[in-house]
């Protein structure tokens, strides 16, 4: 396992992705910051870490064995200057990790303190795959971004190798769901598949690119649209825990 080669990787893509004051990227580290200047998220050379934790320490224990791969960076640049031309970029939802444990529900314990020793609070959502789904941050201003934990403790999928672990940048875009699907092909071509994650009543509401495996770990891109409802879902959908 490379962290470093990790981190780099994420740190160039990170680049492309409009962030304003919540999103700053320079050199080999990305910083992500709540809109009162609190740090949320360090990306650097040393790891994947949030300010006075350890919250982030296993995404890197069990690396998938794929072999590195990954798209153009080009590519990936032209996508978002595709978005940002158009007008079609809202903003950075959020930065997340998901990775496997032995007990999620011992896993949720330790992140909810080593949250509240950094003054974070810890919220979930009822998950439609059986996984703890967990978002770190303060929704007090409900448009910054969030860092999301995804902690899974069994599965059986044959695919697992290319999701487990990964990271992932999530936007919201104005584009419905048919529309993410045409750029992602268009800019990627054959080398990405774009992957609805979920749709309600036919509705599809976030679609994923995934870029490549690096160091065993997957990057993946998930674009959203406003059909998500992005401010109902941080003010009624996720409970508060701490």
């Amino acid at each position: 396992m490379n962290t470093q080669k990790v981190t780099q990787k994420i740190t160039e893509i990170l680049q492309f992705v409009p962030g304003g004051k919540v999103l700053q990227t320079k050199d080999d580290t990305s910083v992500l910051n709540l809109s009162d200047e609190r740090t949320l998220l360090e990306i650097s050379p040393s790891g994947i870490e949030i300010p006075e934790t350890n919250i982030a320490q296993h995404l890197f224990d069990n690396p998938s064995p794929l072999h590195d791969d990954f798209v153009a960076h080009e590519q990936i640049k032209q996508l978002f200057q595709y978005l940002i031309s158009n007008n079609l970029f809202q903003r950075l939802n959020h930065l997340g990790f998901c990775y496997q444990t032995k007990s999620a529900k011992d896993e949720k314990e330790r992140i909810l303190q080593e949250a509240r020793s950094a003054h974070l609070h810890v919220y979930q959502e009822n998950s439609n795959d059986g996984q703890t789904w967990l978002f770190i941050g303060d929704t007090t201003n409900w448009d910054d971004p969030l860092v999301e934990i995804v902690l899974v403790e069994n599965t059986e999928d044959k695919w697992k190798e290319y999701w487990l672990p990964h990271f992932q940048i999530d936007i919201d875009t104005f584009l419905n769901g048919d529309e993410i699907e045409a750029v992602i092909t268009k800019i990627f071509g054959a080398k990405v598949k774009p992957f609805r994650i979920f749709e309600t009543n036919q509705f599809i509401c976030l679609v994923r690119a995934r870029l490549g495996v690096i160091s065993g770990i997957n990057i993946d891109l998930d674009m959203g649209f406003e059909g998500r409802m992005t401010r109902y879902h941080r003010m009624n959908v996720l409970k508060q825990l701490d």
